[in-house]
């Protein structure tokens, strides 16, 4: 027995609420819809979590970036010892207060949670009992089915077509997200091609940068492989994290310009 059974049951019976509630305003579709609505409102529970850790990750790119000339001339200065330049940028950045892992805290904090809810959609046993959510259909498909199964005798039509359309959704939203990450990773590596690095650095930046738009076409994989209620919890959590990063998050404006020290000689017209 895990310790975190008893929040995988309390969870199990939130969810079993919500489909009472919702199975007589949405019939067959209510159950699927506690599963939206309960992974929305966990989403929203750990918001200010969410936003403390994107705040310190803002906060130390700021930080890096107002560094940034002081990390170039220590790479000219130390330009045949890499080693000894990492060593003493890691130095700067301590000594200026500047995290090296930012809103690490906050997101370990988020684990156990996500944990909980991921385990709830794919277990067939919950604190000892059936899970009876997986046994709730959407459409005629059982929330515990799997795409596989409707290969497995005579061809289910029905059956594809949901999965069809939570692929197609889950597609929409890796693409989304795809999309945010390269505007990202494009600036990113503009900012560091204005100062000098090494070659690995480089080199790594750039493999890192060719990868990651990759990442979010896991979900689909996922959904492939996992419960149809698994899924569902995917595609609402994925939808809730863009959204989220969207008005958190917003494109970056352009540089203003720095205010002009006291005493300094200014242009007269």
């Amino acid at each position: 027995m895990s310790f975190l059974t008893p929040a995988i049951v309390a969870a199990y019976h939130a969810v079993s609420a919500l489909s009472a509630v919702l199975v007589p305003v949405l019939g067959g579709a209510g159950p699927a819809a506690a599963i939206v609505v309960f992974t929305a409102a966990v989403r929203l529970a750990l918001h200010p979590l969410n936003r403390a850790q994107m705040r310190a990750q803002q906060s130390a790119q700021q930080a890096r970036a107002a560094l940034a000339p002081a990390v170039a001339k220590l790479q000219r200065k130390h330009k045949n010892d890499p080693l000894r330049v990492q060593r003493e940028t890691l130095d700067l950045y301590r000594a200026n207060g500047v995290s090296l892992l930012p809103g690490t805290f906050h997101g370990l904090l988020q684990l156990p949670v996500f944990f909980v809810v991921y385990r709830l959609f794919v277990s067939p046993n919950v604190g000892g009992r059936r899970n009876a959510l997986l046994d709730d259909q959407l459409f005629g498909v059982g929330l515990g089915s799997h795409l596989s199964a409707a290969f497995h005798g005579a061809l289910q039509p029905g059956h594809l077509a949901v999965f069809a359309a939570l692929l197609a959704v889950l597609a929409a939203l890796a693409t989304w997200s795809s999309r945010r990450i390269r505007r990202s990773t494009a600036a990113d590596l503009t900012t560091a091609a204005t100062t000098p690095a090494t070659t690995t650095a480089t080199a790594s930046a750039n493999g890192v940068a060719k990868v990651m738009p990759y990442m979010p076409y896991m979900t689909v994989l996922a959904a492939m492989v996992l419960p149809l209620a698994s899924g569902l919890y995917v595609a609402t959590t994925t939808l809730w994290t863009l959204v989220e990063r969207r008005h958190m998050i917003p494109n970056q404006a352009a540089p203003t310009r720095p205010a002009p020290v006291p005493g300094q000689n200014q242009v007269r017209h």
